[in-house]
């Protein structure tokens, strides 16, 4: 590697906040909704978007070169992941997670340093570290909370409809489903499933709405408990996802602890995170996420997954397997033995 190109690597690494920047501004002043409307020139985009001439063009372009947008003569349009990902009421609309990502994790960023020399979180939304608790109280975060939980885990649930034998079972139980999203979308995939999703009873009230609008009232359960203190129901399969970064890794343990009683003999407990797998290509990206975990959580962190296989051997459960989910994350899939101490 020449000098050159190794201080042009470092510096486009340095600045790449830069780029995501684009990006996060478009969504917030609505410029993909506009262009979801159909192309426009960059006189009409300022003019609908109440943008200053100065910077508009060069703001336009850059998006174009990025691939965000694309251009066709003197008008722009969304490029093909934009019109997926970033216009509002789309199925794979990521807006809420980048309005969290945005609002909340790039200024908890800028005190990563902090962060690093107390080992405390950086984000404004927490102050206590009961994290969910306080969430929960306030409609706008938890609001945002639940956006952005949805987002993340939408893109994956075709993934998890196909990476696990779901006709050898028929009842399941998430824990920490939030809204049922998940859930819902299994249910969809293979109708014999009987669902529970176990959340905080202060979700009731938008599980409810949500299980309404998705068309799955019946199908899919709320059972209104705290996964930590509260008996868990009996399932064949149980699951958890984007969850167990949120904890310690005491807390992990404990928790899956649990569970296998909650799992009947023969089924399975299903994880899936964005773990870190030395060597995978993803490992970079989930040791970033992990940072991230730290600024945003009283107590989360990325964990790697030998260490869960290992708590979940300790816990008594007996195969361990794992694959790619997608996205980064990886499924781990632990089955409890047909015999063995409940």
């Amino acid at each position: 590697m020449s000098e050159a190109f190794g201080a042009g690597s470092l510096l486009e690494t340095a600045m790449s906040f830069q780029r995501a920047k684009l990006v996060l501004t478009g969504l917030e002043l609505g410029l993909f909704e506009l262009l979801a409307g159909g192309p426009a020139t960059e006189g009409t985009i300022g003019e609908r978007l109440g943008l200053h001439p100065r910077g508009t063009g060069d703001f336009l372009a850059a998006l174009a070169e990025a691939g965000v947008l694309a251009r066709e003569g003197s008008r722009y349009r969304n490029g093909e992941a934009a019109a997926r990902f970033l216009v509002r009421g789309e199925p794979g609309f990521l807006g809420g997670f980048l309005h969290v990502a945005d609002e909340v994790m790039y200024p908890a960023w800028g005190r990563l340093a902090t962060s690093l020399r107390t080992g405390e979180p950086q984000a404004a939304t927490y102050s206590r570290p009961d994290m969910f608790t306080e969430l929960y109280e306030d409609d706008a975060k938890r609001s945002a909370f639940v956006r952005m939980a949805e987002d993340a885990s939408r893109p994956l649930i075709p993934a998890l409809a196909k990476a696990f034998d779901w006709a050898a079972h028929g009842t399941v139980l998430e824990l920490g489903g939030c809204r049922g999203n998940v859930a819902a979308g299994l249910v969809a995939a293979h109708p014999h499933l009987d669902a529970t999703v176990l959340d905080l009873p202060q979700l009731r009230p938008e599980f409810d709405a949500h299980m309404r609008a998705l068309g799955t009232t019946g199908k899919v359960r709320f059972h209104g408990a705290d996964f930590f203190t509260d008996g868990l129901p009996e399932a064949d399969v149980v699951m958890i996802g984007h969850c167990l970064v949120d904890w310690t890794d005491d807390q992990r343990r404990a928790l899956i602890s649990r569970v296998l009683p909650a799992v009947r003999p023969g089924g399975a407990f299903l994880i899936w995170d964005p773990m870190i797998v030395p060597g995978d290509e993803s490992c970079l990206r989930n040791l970033v996420r992990s940072l991230n975990m730290q600024l945003m959580t009283p107590h989360g962190a990325n964990y790697r997954v030998d260490e869960l296989t290992g708590w979940l051997r300790e816990a008594g459960f007996g195969e361990v397997r794992h694959d790619a989910l997608g996205q980064d994350v990886t499924l781990v899939t632990a089955v409890r033995p047909e015999r063995g101490p409940r």
